[in-house]
């Protein structure tokens, strides 16, 4: 499991029990987010931070992050 959060005033908004995190800056403000991760997904972490900075890329251009978390969706690509 995994999540993103929106940081104000220096803390989650949304604060979960996940134990590994990482704090992801959007590449387009100053707006950070709180990337939090569950044991069985840290061998994926940096393919997942792949994934953040695109979702923050298109919430910067859709709402200017006015939602509390972003939604981060692992999609399995199927061979052909």
């Amino acid at each position: 499991m995994v999540s993103l959060t929106k940081i104000v005033d220096g803390s989650p908004v949304i604060d979960d029990m996940l134990p590994g995190h990482q704090v992801v800056p959007c590449p387009r403000c100053e707006q950070t987010y709180q990337f939090r991760y569950s044991k069985d997904e840290w061998y994926k972490v940096s393919a997942w931070l792949r994934k953040a900075e695109l979702a923050l890329r298109e919430s910067h251009q859709i709402d200017q992050h006015k939602q509390d978390a972003v939604q981060l969706i692992w999609c399995k690509e199927i061979n052909r």
